[in-house]
């Protein structure tokens, strides 16, 4: 064979493309009948012998022939309600599952709230305890504080009252030693101004008893002579008490005198100043 006879590659696939297309052809259209003969015919065909002698039919002879065609869309319909159903009876198991969780999320959260009530209730409880406890303590510690500052008190009150005392005493005493003392100062003090005014007295007397003039006898005559003088010893006034006669003298004799000898001790000086000198004969 030559090469011009043999046949070209591109006219080999041709030919095969075409076989293919007719069958694929052959197949749609067959389908299609089938889908219209489906549609429009659905029928049953039922047949009964007749009996030839009486010309009736035979009821008891059985079906000769029963056909039955479904259609397709009714098939699909039935799929379709189906799946529906199976859906709808999904939906409502996972609705159902849906409610279930709500409603156990609802009394989890009503069990959460309530434990979180009854926890809060036994928290306040605790603290109002313990609120109670501390309040308790603190007043027992300010009664024992309280306590504790009264006897603190109560036993500065007796130290303080027995150093007092003490005080007191050792005051008392001072003073009554002082004023011991200061008798028994006096004392030697008046003794020594008695001792000093008799000296004194008996100094102005015998001045006076040189300026005497006895004009008579005065044996058994008796004057109080009181004189006031001066702190430089200057006669001031005399005043007699006692024999007429007697008194005129004395005090004609003070008074003559002029200065009497008066003590530098201003005490015995101050009270020399008005003194009474008695004669007596």
């Amino acid at each position: 064979m030559s090469a011009q006879n043999q046949p070209k590659p591109s006219d080999t696939k041709e030919k095969k493309s075409l076989t293919l297309q007719q069958k694929s052809f052959l197949i749609s259209g067959a389908a299609h009948m089938l889908i219209v003969v489906s549609l429009l015919v659905s029928f049953k065909f039922s047949a009964a012998p007749v009996d030839l002698a009486t010309g009736n039919k035979d009821t008891q002879a059985p079906n000769i022939i029963e056909a039955t065609f479904i259609d397709s869309n009714v098939i699909e319909q039935n799929k379709r309600e189906k799946q529906q159903s199976e859906a709808a009876a999904q939906r409502k198991q996972d609705q159902e599952a849906v409610n279930k969780r709500k409603e156990a999320e609802r009394k989890k959260q009503e069990r959460d709230t309530a434990d979180k009530v009854k926890r809060k209730k036994a928290a306040d409880a605790k603290k109002q305890k313990e609120e109670q406890v501390r309040t308790e303590r603190e007043l027992q510690q300010k009664a024992r504080l309280a306590q504790e500052k009264a006897q603190q008190q109560e036993i500065e009150k007796a130290r303080q009252d027995k150093a007092d005392q003490e005080r007191a005493l050792r005051d008392n005493a001072m003073q009554e030693k002082m004023q011991l003392e200061q008798a028994d100062r006096n004392e030697r003090r008046q003794r020594q101004i008695l001792s000093e005014l008799q000296i004194a007295n008996s100094k102005i007397k015998a001045r006076i008893e040189q300026n005497l003039i006895q004009t008579g006898s005065i044996a058994g005559k008796s004057c109080r002579l009181r004189l006031r003088i001066a702190s430089n010893g200057l006669v001031l006034d005399a005043v007699g008490t006692g024999d007429e006669s007697l008194c005129l003298a004395l005090r004609t004799a003070a008074m003559k005198a002029g200065t009497l000898p008066m003590p530098s001790n201003k005490d015995v000086n101050e009270k020399l100043r008005d003194t009474t000198l008695v004669y007596e004969n």
